[in-house]
């Protein structure tokens, strides 16, 4: 063979490597495109179903909601008890304002405009008091269906100087607690000795 032969082979040699190679990088990059589709799509998929998780447990919470305060309304001791729980929006407005001018709580009632506890008397709640570590406590008659059982609204100051006081509603004597108060949590545990102490406001120094 003449070099002129070879040199025609070695050209078509180095074309069909060089085109061989040039498929390969080709193959490569369409199966990362599709890899790369499947990726995006297998993640919306998986951030569809978390958004559809969320709204299912948003709207279970809203029947659970829905089905307490509906049976709440047939519910004597419920109704009585949410009846009684308006005292609390005026005793945690004047909370509110006297922390934002002194910023501090109260160490008793008075100090805050409250009234004395057993001033609260309503259908079923036996007094509203004021525990020297700021929380509000609601005790309850027979009639609520547990006697000296007790609601207490917890303030939280951990963002109060962007979103004021937050107040967590919370009980341990009364499981069906939603029915009269939908944002108020029931917990199962027993109080503490120190939660279960005498309403008795903290001296002042």
């Amino acid at each position: 063979m003449g070099k002129a032969a070879w040199r025609i082979t070695t050209v078509l040699l180095v074309a069909i490597a060089a085109y061989l190679l040039y498929q390969n990088a080709e193959q490569r990059r369409q199966q990362e495109r599709v890899l790369a589709e499947v990726r995006t799509q297998a993640e919306a998929s998986r951030a569809r179903l978390e958004q559809l998780a969320s709204e299912q447990e948003k709207l279970r919470q809203t029947l659970s909601e829905s089905q307490d305060t509906l049976a709440g309304a047939n519910d004597k001791a419920s109704l009585l008890m949410r009846e009684d729980l308006f005292v609390i929006r005026g005793m945690l407005l004047a909370i509110t304002e006297y922390y934002a001018a002194m910023a501090r709580m109260p160490a008793t009632p008075a100090d805050a405009g409250l009234s004395a506890p057993e001033e609260y008397r309503g259908k079923s709640l036996k007094s509203a008091g004021l525990l020297p570590d700021g929380r509000i406590e609601l005790v309850f008659d027979a009639q609520s269906g547990a006697d000296g059982g007790r609601v207490l609204f917890v303030p939280d100051l951990a963002h109060v100087d962007t979103m004021g006081i937050q107040w967590h509603c919370e009980t341990y004597d009364y499981p069906l607690i939603r029915r009269a108060l939908p944002t108020c949590e029931y917990k199962a545990a027993a109080p503490s000795a120190v939660e279960s102490a005498p309403n008795t406001p903290a001296k002042a120094d």
